[in-house]
């Protein structure tokens, strides 16, 4: 058995299935826009705040702005928050491994709304043995400063560190940095288990 020194697991559907959708609907009937013209609006946003470039106070208040909420900027937040559901097969892979001894790490492209809720409201994420998140990093996945990023942080020797990412571009860039990559589907978690046991066994 050639067992991994350690895994690295991406959050957002790969562990926790994520819907932005959702909030978009809950927040439209106290906006002005429409959730699909709300939800592209916040869209744009996104990816400014997950690395890191404006605060959380500050994403809240030009989201608000411009959606046209009417709420209170906590409220709005709450209902960002909320659009996760775990997903079983994986949180059982995950504990399993746990139960091995294995060091278990996140890399994820996320935001201080996300990952607070997340980490504080699924068990799971008491597992881990530390993260690397692209708010803190200033730099998301796929650019390659984010794997070394987990090298010289966390420790990590990519060779032996099996990394699942749910995003071809993400997976691709790791396994060009080293690490055992796995390209995964929540609507196939089987084919990811063959694909670990064919990479793990002696």
């Amino acid at each position: 058995m050639k067992t991994p020194d350690s895994y690295l697991f991406d959050v957002g559907n790969v562990i926790l299935f994520f819907d932005f959708h959702k909030a978009a609907e809950k927040l439209a009937p106290d906006c002005e826009l429409s959730a699909a013209d709300g939800y592209a609006a916040v869209a744009e946003l996104t990816p400014v705040m997950e690395r890191g470039e404006i605060t959380t106070e500050e994403f809240l208040g030009e989201s608000i702005s411009r959606v046209g909420y009417r709420g209170t900027p906590e409220s709005f937040r709450r209902v960002l928050e909320d659009i996760f559901t775990p997903n079983a097969p994986m949180i059982d892979f995950i504990r399993q491994r746990k139960h091995e001894g294995c060091p278990l790490f996140l890399l994820s492209n996320t935001s201080e709304i996300h990952a607070s809720f997340f980490e504080k409201t699924y068990d799971i994420f008491r597992e881990f043995d530390g993260h690397i998140y692209s708010y803190e990093e200033g730099c998301m996945k796929p650019d390659r400063l984010i794997y070394q990023r987990v090298v010289d942080k966390l420790g990590v020797d990519p060779a032996r560190t099996h990394y699942i990412d749910d995003l071809p571009e993400n997976a691709a860039a790791g396994a060009d940095f080293g690490f055992v990559s796995y390209l995964y589907s929540g609507t196939d978690h089987a084919s990811f288990e063959k694909q670990h046991q064919a990479a793990t066994a002696g």
